[in-house]
């Protein structure tokens, strides 16, 4: 059986050794992609200091600067990005809008091609749309193999390092060191290849409540409410003071989403508060509270963990060594196939 596993081992490693050497280059340049955007567009990310504006008085300077396009909703500044940021629709597609915080002025919006955006496209989908993400996810799949199977191989005990073996004690230790991350990267990335498979597997354990938006109810003769007031209605009921997100109602049943961050700028890597708000009536539908299962913090916790955005700078480069471990196996495994 240890010799089958090692086989296994060897030939998947091979034949999916380039896949691993790209998605760890591409998945630790990401970790931080937010500096490489303000590297390269400063304008866009550069804020007037002062009192931030209202989320209302962003939205309405958005859809002023594009009367064409429809507004999808707004994100509040971060502590690693100090300009609000808007998505705006078209049936030519969307734009990532940047507005600054206090003088509520559009600065502009990133391009649609940029260097970041392909890192990003590469990482995600192999610059293949949906067809590259299933590959990305039975990629997953064989680098949860490859950490199983090389757990084995290394269980058979620790070797002293010989000069002739270098290559191969450097793949075991890398390996043994990298395997929790390994493992978790490739599971949480199966979830971006597969929602549905994993979250059917994950309600096995604990029911997904939140899988569905809550829909609003149209009530004949009753005007919708202001921007303003859906704003007031979430605050009334949020534990947190401060609007992190406010995302706008999409199709005739669609409500209201309002989230709330407990500070400001928004730490980027916290939990946001949601609430929901009938879009007719300006009612509350729905709240975290309400809400959310030990399925739902399980599904919601599965893009923080994948892409370290849970922890400040310290976390992030501890995501950003590790990342650069399945390429070292990668190369160092290559080396050992080839001399042997």
């Amino acid at each position: 059986m240890r010799r089958v596993l090692f086989q296994i081992h060897r030939w998947v490693g091979l034949v999916a050794g380039l896949y691993v050497l790209i998605i760890s280059i591409t998945g630790a340049a990401l970790v931080f992609r937010i500096d490489l955007q303000r590297a390269s567009h400063p304008g866009l990310f550069t804020a007037t200091e002062g009192t931030l504006a209202d989320p209302v008085t962003i939205m309405e300077s958005v859809v002023e600067a594009y009367p064409d396009h429809g507004l999808s909703g707004v994100d509040a500044p971060t502590t690693t990005r100090s300009t609000y940021l808007a998505y705006v629709t078209s049936p030519a597609g969307f734009k990532t809008v940047l507005i600054d915080p206090v003088t509520a002025r559009v600065l502009g919006e990133l391009p649609q091609r940029t260097a970041v955006r392909a890192l990003q496209d590469l990482h995600y989908d192999l610059l293949s749309g949906r067809t590259g993400r299933i590959v990305n996810g039975i990629g997953a799949l064989a680098i949860i193999v490859l950490a199983a199977t090389g757990i084995t191989e290394w269980w058979r005990g620790a070797q002293k390092w010989k000069r002739k073996r270098v290559w191969r004690e450097l793949h075991r230790t890398i390996g043994i060191w990298s395997v929790a991350f390994l493992l978790m990267w490739a599971i949480t990335g199966v979830y971006f290849a597969f929602p549905g498979t994993v979250r059917a597997l994950i309600g096995t354990v604990s029911p997904i409540t939140n899988s569905r938006t809550p829909e609003s109810t149209a009530v004949a003769g009753v005007a919708p409410p202001s921007w303003e007031q859906v704003i007031a209605s979430a605050k009334e009921v949020s534990r947190s003071s401060h609007i992190a997100r406010v995302v706008l109602p999409f199709g005739a049943r669609g409500s209201w989403l309002v989230m709330f961050a407990d500070r400001q700028p928004t730490p980027a890597y916290t939990e946001l508060e949601s609430v929901f708000v009938d879009r007719y009536t300006g009612a509350i539908i729905a709240t975290d509270e309400q809400r959310l299962s030990a399925g739902d913090r399980m599904t919601r916790a599965i893009a923080p963990l994948h892409i370290g955005s849970f922890g400040g700078t310290p976390l992030r480069v501890v995501w950003f060594v590790f990342g650069l471990a399945p390429a070292a196996l990668a190369l160092s495994g290559a080396v050992v196939w080839w001399r042997r």
